[in-house]
């Protein structure tokens, strides 16, 4: 079920939520990936991630800022962990550093911000087009 701040439109292959506690990053975020053709889910900090999650269809990829009020990142992760979530998770954060990799197998890597939209959406569109293979 989508509210007012997602997406109609999106591609066969699930929604992008991103989970970001900056309302304009959100919007941004929205803008661009509904511009590009997917369908968005957005999400304040990480429990509301979790209780979007419970309530849509499984998506791509999550984008994830990592420093967020109520849940941030990294307790996300340990959730989707706990739930046994598979789903490709990208941090886009301004903290370049990270826990390590094999505490947090399904991230991908994180995306500095600020970063180029260009490189934003050739990875969404790797792991939401069919074309990232496991």
């Amino acid at each position: 079920m989508l509210d007012s701040n997602e997406s109609p439109r999106g591609g066969a292959h699930g929604p992008v939520l991103v989970v970001d506690d900056s309302p304009d990053f959100r919007k941004a975020m929205l803008d661009v990936l509904t511009d590009s053709g997917r369908q968005v889910v957005l999400a304040e900090n990480g429990e509301d991630a979790l209780l979007k999650l419970s309530k849509m269809a499984r998506p791509c990829i999550i984008l994830l800022d990592l420093m967020m009020p109520v849940m941030d990142g990294f307790e996300f992760l340990d959730e989707l962990a706990k739930l046994h979530i598979d789903v490709p998770v990208l941090a886009v954060s301004a903290h370049a550093s990270l826990a390590p990799a094999e505490r947090y197998p399904r991230l991908l890597g994180t995306l500095k911000k600020p970063f180029h939209i260009s490189e934003l959406l050739s990875i969404v569109d790797e792991y939401c087009s069919g074309r990232h293979s496991e």
